[in-house]
């Protein structure tokens, strides 16, 4: 396929026009070129989402301070379109400053106070020359989804904010940092760098990863981690730190406490050359993608907490909450209403109190009367499910118990597709490595019994007994496992009928259960 290039907007905006009718998606990765593997990324992935493909390449001259590098930033617009051409993008747009910006030209947006910090108070109008020029290019490109990179992290802040105010109809793609193999972020001014700066800007990426190992061993403290970071450029005179920060992702103030999709940034100075970088915090080995998924769904944090951050927690819930395996089981209802995840932080400041685990059906229509939803008003399904484990009320229900799902998203039909099973185990997987003291599990229902059987256990259909088979007059029935998840210890499993879904009851747990 032959890219196509485009350097006025009237041809931009009639090629976007004629997708339209074709019904398809359209995706634009803005640039201002010096393409790097960075930039390739971004386009991967919007080949990935989209049908047709749009890389701007503009050397925004509002952008630059008067003292900055607008004259000798990099271009080689040959070089792009090589890079570019392997990935089969349909346009590259790349329009002289004269064509963005003509004579008389003078309006431009105030991106507001999140502009004016760090990047905004070094480069002062830096973000308002941004946030002019990519509402300019939304406009003339019209995409459905636009691609971004996190090391401008700042930068996508203020972009989020501008579709979200002015109620931009695009969707912002956020994708991770590329790095060097030795860590350092991938720039289009790392080309600038001579030898030895080269090697002391690894410093940015290694003060980042310090702060990281203090969180994942437990330090919350912003101000102790920041403190470690700064002392990574003390012995190094060709860095000149301009900032280090721990900042709440959404507003960009800083925070006391660091939880799950907290940013540090840093940024520096090497000779004539300045570098940013950042990080997001999360889960010991979790993704790039999970942590950036942290980031842009996380709230304000908790000044008031001084509680051990618990990454994994939050990042077992926003996994359930952002699920959609299911969209193609018309027999389910996305998104994720209820599930567990969603209370573990409220109801179980310490799960290795807990006990019992019990893996019900699948989230209700209407969570209303549910045990963590409205403990204080149990409907039906709560009633007899305190009833079969020997309990009064809530209370003491999340003293020595949990509940879950075998799906967590409502099923209209009588039965949970397979495929819905299969999907929804690994949250399940992920559930029982939060309870590392474990002493039994309550399966109700055949669902969550054929789930356990087959996609927790991996026993062979042919190794299963038929439900009603096996609890026979008796109404439940038990067995002892080894659990990998829990050292292989051994784990007693109770099979019993679900509370409302089953016609027949099982006989109360509780002298059973301890």
């Amino acid at each position: 396929m032959k890219t196509r290039w485009i350097t006025t907007i009237s041809e931009m905006k009639a090629f976007a026009a004629e997708t339209r009718p074709r019904a398809k998606s359209l995706a634009l990765v803005p640039t201002m070129g010096a393409l790097h593997e960075g930039h390739l990324s971004l386009v991967r992935q919007a080949k990935r989402q989209c049908d047709v493909i749009v890389v701007s390449i503009f050397v925004n001259p509002t952008q630059f301070g008067p003292t900055e590098d607008f004259a000798r930033y990099p271009r080689s617009p040959e070089k792009d379109l090589e890079l570019l051409r392997p990935l089969e993008v349909d346009v590259v747009f790349a329009p002289s400053s004269t064509e963005i910006f003509p004579a008389g030209f003078a309006t431009f947006l105030d991106p507001g106070h999140i502009a004016t910090v760090f990047e905004g108070a070094i480069r002062p109008r830096h973000f308002r020359g941004v946030a002019t020029v990519v509402l300019k290019l939304f406009n003339i490109v019209r995409p459905d989804i636009a691609f971004f990179g996190q090391k401008d992290f700042q930068q996508v802040v203020v972009i989020r904010r501008l579709v979200e105010d002015l109620n931009l109809p695009v969707r912002i793609v956020v994708c991770p940092i590329v790095r060097e193999a030795d860590g350092l972020a991938k720039s289009s001014r790392n080309p600038y760098l001579n030898a030895e700066d080269r090697k002391a800007a690894l410093l940015l990426s290694r003060s980042l990863k310090r702060a990281e190992e203090m969180a994942q061993a437990g330090e919350g403290d912003a101000q102790k981690l920041l403190e470690e970071m700064r002392k990574t450029f003390d012995a190094e005179p060709r860095v000149q730190l301009d900032y280090a920060a721990i900042v709440n992702p959404a507003t960009l103030e800083p925070v006391a406490q660091v939880i799950p999709g907290s940013v540090a940034l840093v940024a520096a100075r090497l000779g004539t050359v300045r570098l940013i970088d950042n990080l997001i915090f999360g889960p010991r080995s979790s993704k790039p993608e999970l942590k950036l998924q942290l980031a842009l769904t996380t709230h304000a944090p908790d000044k008031e907490s001084g509680a051990t951050p618990r990454p994994e927690i939050e990042s077992l819930r926003l996994s359930v909450e952002n699920c959609r395996d299911c969209a193609a089981v018309s027999s389910i209802s996305l998104p994720p209403r209820e599930f567990l995840a969603k209370y573990l932080k409220r109801d179980y400041p310490d799960p290795h109190s807990t006990r019992v685990l019990v893996i019900g059906r699948c989230a209700p229509i209407n969570p209303v009367g549910l045990p963590f939803c409205h403990p204080e008003a149990p409907n039906r399904f709560a009633t007899r499910l305190y009833d079969l484990l020997g309990v009064r009320n809530f209370g003491e229900f999340k003293a020595r118990f949990a509940l879950t799902d075998a799906a967590r998203c409502h099923v209209s039909g009588n039965r949970v597709d397979e495929r819905t099973l299969e999907h929804c185990a690994k949250h399940l997987r992920e559930e029982l490595k939060v309870f590392p003291n474990l002493q039994s599990i309550v399966i109700l229902g055949e669902d969550a019994y054929l789930q356990f059987q087959k996609h927790i256990l991996s026993r062979e259909p042919a190794n299963i007994k038929p439900f009603k088979e096996l609890l026979k007059s008796e109404g439940w029935a038990q067995e002892t496992i080894p659990l990998p998840w829990h050292g292989q210890r051994d784990v007693r499993i109770f099979y019993c009928y679900h509370p409302t879904f089953e016609n027949k009851k099982s006989p109360s747990l509780a002298p059973y259960l301890g």
